[in-house]
């Protein structure tokens, strides 16, 4: 079996014992191990704070965003490993593995171009001088300097590669080191993309560095100039929100946490756009097996179309190609292990309380390739819900893989409100054929909701998709889904800056807008 190492104090080091075994999801065989057993943290983040910090606040934006251009140029060289390390890892087929690890070099190449727009400068600040009293000539700006910590990123098992680099790209651009923690069971892929960057020696003194196992009092390290960004379930972001020690120290701190994101179906729409609508929910159910905190969970439609769309969803399902990924007619592997698969079928029992079972489950599939006895495959759940407007489960429960609820609503009010019920999301797709009506919808929705998408057959082949992060736009959102906002170009660096008032004459104030790029 392969050791996954930590990149701690700018060497590999490893923990004692065997510590926790990766396993390929299809086959239960081991492919890895990692193990923090004895392995000293808090001696390297002090290490990397004060080697690292330096070394990103000495370099401008566009020397900083030559790094990322770096990183990303080393990292497309080497996908080819990365794909099969996210299969034997993770299930996950060809398309997953693009997914996530050509999604994390895209936004590692696009923050490189972010710092290339910045120039030669090394602080932000904002527009304008704002006058305070009766002279013009002693005003107010809010000047943002990097923060002299470190950019603890905990990720996600589902996003090894993703999740990790966009963190990464954001606070080295804003001139903070980083220190990155994947998901132990799925860390392959995020040791081997650091490994290659480390081995082509392309990280600067502290500039990044890796903890693959562990962690779990990394909380406790945290110090005032620190942030701690969060991508994982809506518990354990509670859990670390309210840590006394990191509110005492009053550390950033970033939460990205699971959601029931909808797709909401409004009345008179085209054949082609119903058609369109059943290909995101069948999309979103199978990619890495519905295993994306972004992916739909509820889908709203008028009760007239209940029927037609429900048929069209169960025949979709019911042919789906499910196995092991390494043959090609494959469209869903498994999902990341076998704990996962039981609680995917926990969660999809519960959820059938409230309803029924669309598909016929486990028992009427046959697995291509494995032995479904070994293997964390599971079947698609699609789930009618009978009163949606008395069911509580549907909107509290996330059940995290290819299971889908479906709902139908009387009144556009009552289908606003089965939306709203999810309490906070990170995504709703809105599916219509009149603009007017997305925009007066994105309004009512906007509240609870960090993105908001349009969708129709003449915008299809225009959006990106319902799960589908990118760069240029925030991924967060309010309520359950954590509160906290990532991403969206310029937006995502204040969360590594400290913003200062700064007060002084304008002639001062015109030399550090010289001297600094402007944030608009």
């Amino acid at each position: 079996m392969m050791r996954v190492k930590h990149l701690l104090g700018g060497q590999w080091v490893d923990g004692s014992g065997e510590g926790t075994v990766l396993r390929d999801p299809a086959t239960g065989a081991p492919v890895a191990s990692s193990s923090a057993d004895g392995v000293d943290v808090a001696g390297p983040l002090a290490w990397a704070r004060r080697t690292g910090g330096a070394e990103l606040r000495a370099m401008t934006f566009r020397e900083r965003g030559a790094l990322l251009a770096r990183f990303a140029e080393k990292l497309r060289e080497g996908r080819p490993a990365y794909y099969d390390a996210v299969l034997a890892n993770m299930g996950a087929n060809k398309r997953d593995a693009v997914f996530d690890i050509d999604g994390a070099i895209a936004v590692l190449r696009y923050y490189a171009g972010l710092g290339e727009e910045l120039g030669d400068r090394r602080t932000l600040i904002e527009p304008g001088f704002a006058q305070m009293t009766r002279s013009e000539e002693y005003r107010v700006a809010h000047l943002l300097t990097p923060r002299q910590g470190i950019a603890i990123g905990i990720n996600a098992f589902n996003f090894p590669a993703w999740g990790m680099f966009e963190k990464v790209a954001t606070a080295t651009l804003a001139g903070m080191p980083s220190l990155a923690k994947p998901a132990t069971q799925t860390a392959l892929v995020a040791y081997l993309m650091v490994r290659d960057l480390y081995e082509a020696n392309l990280i600067p003194d502290g500039v990044l560095s890796l903890l693959s196992a562990g962690g779990r009092d990394l909380v406790e390290m945290v110090e005032e100039e620190d942030t701690l960004a969060f991508t994982g379930s809506a518990d354990t972001a509670i859990m670390l929100r309210s840590n006394r020690h990191l509110i005492t120290h009053g550390a950033r701190f970033n939460a990205e946490a699971d959601s029931l994101n909808a797709i909401f179906a409004l009345e008179d729409l085209s054949a082609a756009s119903v058609e369109s609508l059943v290909d995101a929910v069948v999309t979103e159910m199978t990619i890495k097996a519905g295993q994306k905190c972004t992916a739909i969970r509820r889908v709203i439609v008028p009760d007239e179309l209940l029927g037609s769309i429900s048929e069209r969803l169960v025949a979709r399902m019911s042919s789906l190609k499910i196995g092991d990924a390494r043959n090609p007619e494959v469209e869903m592997g498994p999902l990341v292990s076998r704990a996962q698969q039981e609680s995917v079928i926990a969660g999809a029992a519960l959820l059938a309380q409230e309803g029924k079972s669309l598909l016929a489950g486990a028992s009427s599939v046959e697995f291509i390739d494995v032995d479904p006895h070994v293997a964390a495959v599971v079947a698609p759940a699609l789930i009618q819900i009978s009163d949606p407007s008395s069911a509580r489960l549907v909107h509290e429960l996330e059940v995290f893989g290819p299971c889908v609820a479906l709902m139908g609503y009387r009144s556009m009010s009552e289908g606003i409100e089965l939306v709203r019920r999810g309490r906070g999301s990170l995504v709703a797709t809105i599916v219509t054929d009149d603009d007017a009506a997305f925009a007066e919808t994105a309004v009512a929705l906007g509240s609870l909701h960090g993105r908001l998408a349009q969708l129709n057959s003449a915008t299809a082949a225009l959006n990106p998709g319902h799960g589908v992060v990118m760069p240029q736009g925030i991924h967060g959102g309010p309520g359950r889904a954590g509160g906290g906002e990532e991403l969206g170009g310029l937006r995502a660096l204040p969360f590594y800056s400290q913003r200062s008032a700064i007060q002084a004459t304008v002639p001062v104030l015109e030399s550090l807008r010289r001297e600094s790029a402007e944030l608009g």
